[in-house]
């Protein structure tokens, strides 16, 4: 969904600017400083940190402003699939959320003990996977099990990825799996920043 009008921030407020008319179309005060600001479609999501280091991600609708909720976390390497997002936080658990609620649907660790796994979405499967094993992430439950990526994809090969969600929503930043927060990058760490061949897989 393109559009003409220009979302910018001004430290605790972000606005909703209309240049054809010359207006602000909403605006929406945060408690706190905002750090991150992305459009997915219809949906804003936005990060802010308070001055005592807490950090919240909030969404929005992109057409009205109306804030939908506010969560105490950042995300990291972010998916959207059907009615859930999933997300990575700063320790590395998975994460899968209601879109409109913000409700958990279920919070998993990592697979991988030692090695920085990298993600890719394909026909709507969440792989996780490292140059030695795969895993399949269910989206319904959490559950994640030892799988293999198509045949064709071979994951000692792989670099940087863009995958099916990315390209569909292309306006976005990303990383090799997903979106990161420009405002937060530097903290906690990227879990698609790392390198999926090094250190030692779980199990």
């Amino acid at each position: 969904m393109k559009s003409k009008s220009i979302l910018f921030s001004e430290k605790k407020n972000i606005r909703k600017y209309d240049p054809s008319k010359d207006v602000f179309e909403w605006e929406h005060e945060f408690k706190y400083k905002i750090s991150g600001i992305s459009r997915i479609d219809d949906l804003v999501i936005i990060t802010t940190s308070s001055i005592w280091g807490k950090n919240f991600t909030s969404l929005l609708s992109f057409e009205t402003g109306e804030k939908f909720w506010e969560i105490q976390d950042v995300f990291y390497s972010i998916h959207i699939i059907d009615n859930t997002i999933i997300y990575v936080d700063k320790k590395k658990f998975f994460n899968g959320i209601d879109i409109r609620t913000g409700v958990e649907k279920f919070k998993v660790s990592s697979p991988f003990t030692w090695t920085t796994p990298k993600i890719i979405l394909v026909k709507n499967i969440y792989y996780i996977f490292s140059a030695k094993k795969t895993y399949q992430l269910n989206i319904n439950n959490g559950k994640v099990s030892e799988t293999k990526l198509p045949n064709k994809i071979d994951p000692k090969e792989l670099g940087v990825i863009l995958d099916e969600f990315q390209i569909n929503i292309n306006s976005m930043p990303s990383s090799d799996s997903g979106y990161v927060f420009i405002g937060d990058a530097g903290g906690g760490g990227d879990i698609a920043g790392g390198d999926a061949g090094g250190g030692g897989d779980a199990g």
